[in-house]
């Protein structure tokens, strides 16, 4: 009986660190879009909210047909992209035409034909003073099209009849949305504040170090929990004194949250998330997809050619020349990664060039890399991070091919 009661306090457990998971890498999960999901964060709503509050300080809400986890602070430290279903990151005018769709959506009826949205974002973008016309050329459609789509798979519209960039223009064929009104207004977690400057907009949204005890160790799981690795170097004194005095009641907090492990070294802390949170989207790297598997090799590769005695130990220089040959390499189309992802069922292998941007900001996202300065030209300015080590290891013959475990090592 005891055995029997401890197996399901484990199982009980593990669904509900599977639902917070989902909610830290996904904050809108719909019963219409995620429904097994939504499901066990309804079963589960009243522990989630309260630790959610008490570990993070986000508020968590459980409606009948949505549940929403609204973030704070970590503005500048933690910002990730939205991006297309290709992968590409969304550009300012997607987000602006993404930010006037939930301007219209919020007063909108029930159903509308997508040529209906196209014409209300055109006039709301008139009145902002924004020379943005969804049915103009194929670049405002297709960015407007990226901008509904991302607004479907939040579960905020239902599209029927899809969202080709075509419909926008009013053809023959319309589409039409079903629009969830809850889940639109809560799209946006925090109202904007009253200022015309970005800049401002974002400092004052900024809160990752606080002056008082119980919010700053609030604020730094927050930074842990968000922030694929946390280096101490990149912290101010104060915060990582704080680090030093709570780094361990920190992990503790957030692994008995999301069920998560920790590598905790000099150089800064890292959370590592179970085997299965590829699946749910919470773990940067490494990842089974084409920009995954490219970016796991160039780092085997670079580590394996950069000898780590003779740099310091927590930054390592990539000579551009380097960096270039190793990822031409890498992303060569008739060796590596590319022939065995032309076996496989990937639909799209990108273009070289793309795929060398997507791995590069994915290495940045993974805190394995990063550039100095940020504008620098493509190749110039790397460095390896520490905690790119852990990834490396297999020996690599002169011509840069993987020894002793064949090619699909």
């Amino acid at each position: 009986m005891t055995q029997m009661a401890s197996s399901d306090d484990v199982a009980l457990t593990g669904e509900r660190q599977t639902a917070a998971r989902r909610l830290l890498a996904d904050p809108v999960i719909t019963a219409r879009t995620h429904p097994d999901e939504f499901a066990v964060i309804r079963t589960h709503s009243d522990w989630l909210i309260q630790q959610f509050d008490r570990v993070l300080g986000y508020e968590l809400t459980v409606a009948a047909g949505h549940a929403r986890l609204a973030k704070e602070g970590l503005v500048h430290s933690v910002t990730q992209p939205l991006t297309r279903h290709s992968g590409a990151r969304f550009s300012p005018r997607t987000y602006s035409y993404l930010a006037l769709c939930l301007a219209v959506l919020v007063e909108a009826p029930p159903k509308l034909p997508l040529s209906r949205l196209a014409a209300d974002v055109r006039e709301a973008a008139a009145e902002a003073g924004l020379g943005l016309d969804p049915t103009d050329r194929m670049s405002e459609r297709r960015a407007f099209a990226a901008a509904v789509r991302h607004l479907a798979g939040l579960g905020a519209v239902t599209a029927h009849g899809g969202v080709p960039a075509a419909h926008t223009a009013g053809g023959d064929e319309d589409a039409w949305l079903e629009v969830d009104p809850e889940v639109t207004r809560r799209v946006v977690a925090h109202l904007p504040l009253s200022t015309s400057d970005p800049g401002e907009f974002l400092a004052d949204m900024e809160g990752e170090d606080p002056s008082g005890d119980a919010a700053a160790e609030v604020a730094l799981r927050r930074l842990l929990a968000e922030t694929a690795v946390v280096y101490r170097d990149d912290l101010s004194e104060r915060q990582r004194e704080r680090l030093g005095r709570h780094q361990w009641r920190a992990v503790a907090e957030l692994g008995a949250l999301l069920g998560c492990d920790a590598e905790i070294r000099a150089e800064g802390i890292a959370l590592i998330m179970p085997d299965d949170a590829e699946a749910e989207r919470v773990a940067v790297f490494p990842s089974s997809d084409p920009v995954g598997q490219a970016a796991l090799l160039l780092v085997e590769r670079l580590i394996a050619r950069i000898p780590p005695e003779s740099v310091p130990a927590w930054t390592v220089p990539v000579p551009a020349e380097l960096l270039e040959t190793e990822i031409t390499a890498v992303l060569d189309p008739e060796a590596g990664p590319r022939r065995r992802w032309a076996r496989t069922a990937f639909s799209h292998v990108p273009e070289p060039e793309d795929l060398t941007t997507r791995v590069l900001e994915l290495l940045q996202d993974a805190r394995l890399m990063r550039r100095s300065p940020p504008d620098a030209s493509r190749y110039e300015g790397w460095s390896l991070l520490a905690a790119a080590a852990r990834y490396g290891g297999r020996p690599y013959h002169a011509d840069g091919s993987a020894g002793g475990r064949g090619e699909d090592a």
